[in-house]
């Protein structure tokens, strides 16, 4: 076996220097290029969520102007009904007081004992007090 003189020793070891600054500079260059790509991936599927999460919003959000609607309008529909329920117990109570008056003035007992009266109007008073409290 020949002794390598000092010229093979030095090719060899700068031609593995220039190997390994290949392979290197290659594994640099992939690392670089697979990082970036996934940075874009990532970016991409990030936009892709916002995307989503904001359509997702917009629909929730009809919806929820949907349900509003609908719940002005039964309030509004409640009220009226509470105004309805309170005009009727005063035309009632308007019309038991002249009956009672036109009984008085022909000498006629009262059709309605007054107790009973008072027992009429305090369930339509609770009524309306329903009513109204559904109302808010």
């Amino acid at each position: 076996m020949r002794k390598p003189d000092m010229d093979t020793v030095r090719d060899t070891i700068k031609a593995l220097a220039i190997l390994v600054v290949l392979v290197g500079g290659g594994a640099g260059i992939g690392y670089g290029i697979g990082t970036e790509r996934a940075r874009v991936l990532l970016v991409d599927e990030r936009q892709d969520r916002l995307q989503e999460i904001d359509r997702l919003q917009r629909t929730h959000q009809r919806a929820l102007d949907i349900i509003a609607g609908r719940q002005e309008r039964a309030a509004d529909t409640l009220a009226a009904a509470a105004d309805t329920a309170a005009t009727a117990a005063e035309t009632a109570q308007a019309a038991a007081t002249t009956a009672g008056k036109a009984a008085k003035a022909a000498g006629v007992p009262a059709a309605v004992p007054e107790h009973e009266r008072k027992a009429i109007n305090t369930t339509i008073q609770r009524a309306n007090e329903r009513i109204k409290g559904s109302a808010r």
